[in-house]
């Protein structure tokens, strides 16, 4: 790979000696050029942006409680629809963003599926 750019730049470099651009290929490099300088003066603006960052940290343990309601729910005789509805702490939902609240429902029904196939295999094997 290093041969490949030694060879590389030292093709463009008897280029640039001989003059043996094209139009294109010098239009080509003019804008490369623009494009370059407009970020280097733009790079101490870059540099002053700055932005605030509020992290919710959203726990990915199985605490006792959880399984308690999922093992309340499945031992129910009622049909239930919406049993990741059920098990969301609305308290917390309302205070996440759109993002965390994609983060947290996805962990809920995680831990949900975790504790329903846990639950289905000792089913499994009290009944067998």
């Amino acid at each position: 790979m290093n041969n490949n750019l030694k060879d590389m730049a030292t093709k463009a470099k008897e280029r640039l000696k001989r003059g043996l651009y094209t139009n294109a290929e010098k239009t080509k490099a003019k804008n490369a050029m623009n494009i370059n300088s407009y970020f280097i003066k733009n790079l101490n603006s870059l540099k002053k942006l700055s932005g605030t960052a509020e992290f919710v940290i959203i726990n990915d343990d199985i605490d006792p409680k959880f399984v308690a309601k999922v093992h309340a729910m499945l031992n129910s005789n009622e049909e239930i629809f919406n049993p990741i509805g059920r098990l969301i702490d609305n308290q917390l939902y309302t205070t996440l963003n759109d993002i965390q609240k994609q983060f947290y429902v996805l962990s809920i029904v995680d831990k949900y599926n975790k504790i329903k196939n846990e639950y289905n295999q000792n089913l499994a094997v009290k009944i067998g």
